[in-house]
């Protein structure tokens, strides 16, 4: 017999723990997609530790402009990273003592009416900071295990938070796309203006 966790695909999802006596036991697909996604995170921790640890490692590159745009777009990464952290705790009814991550309530207001995932977006941006700024084959690797973790990881964000907040997610992922600044931007000042009194 199921249990009532499901991951949200389609209409009836893929079960996630099944009912043994009185206890639930993860079935052995849910073992598997837990340490699949397990080692996504390690190996995208790894590939960003060395993305970030190529900075100090690999001189700047030759190509001036890139590496003035690169330490540019490490500026934008930097506020994508930090500024979400303060928006869910002042926003997210985060219980004390608990991680930033642990919001009670959905956050669309700030940058989150803009951009689903703004820490996945500070990641990209640093992948590319980096590649700007040392020019180096490394970073190219790196940096694209980087990326390709990174955009399975939201992925997986994404089903998570369709699960813990429903059709209220559902709606707004429909009103705010997952990472484009650009559409996000014309997106919140369409909303915006037609807020205003005429």
């Amino acid at each position: 017999m199921a249990a009532g966790l499901h991951y949200n695909r389609g209409q009836g999802g893929a079960k996630r723990e099944v009912e043994t006596g009185k206890e639930s036991v993860p079935s052995k697909a849910v073992v598997r997609c837990r340490w699949l996604w397990t080692a996504l995170y390690v190996i995208y921790g790894l590939a960003m530790a060395a993305v970030v640890s190529l900075i100090f490692l690999v001189p700047s590159g030759d190509v001036a402009w890139l590496v003035l745009a690169g330490w540019g777009i490490l500026g934008v990464s930097s506020l994508l990273g930090w500024v979400p952290i303060l928006v869910f705790r002042r926003r997210g009814r985060v219980a004390k003592g608990k991680s930033y991550i642990h919001t009670t309530q959905l956050v669309t207001s700030g940058i989150y009416a803009i951009v689903r995932h703004p820490q996945f977006l500070a990641g990209d941006f640093l992948v590319v900071a980096v590649i700007c700024i040392t020019q180096h084959w490394a970073s190219y690797l790196a940096g694209a295990i980087g990326f390709a973790t990174n955009r399975w990881g939201m992925i997986k964000a994404n089903r998570d938070l369709v699960e813990k907040f429903g059709e209220p997610y559902r709606e707004y992922a429909r009103r705010v796309p997952r990472t484009n600044l650009l559409v996000g931007f014309v997106r919140w000042a369409g909303r915006r203006r037609s807020k205003r009194p005429s």
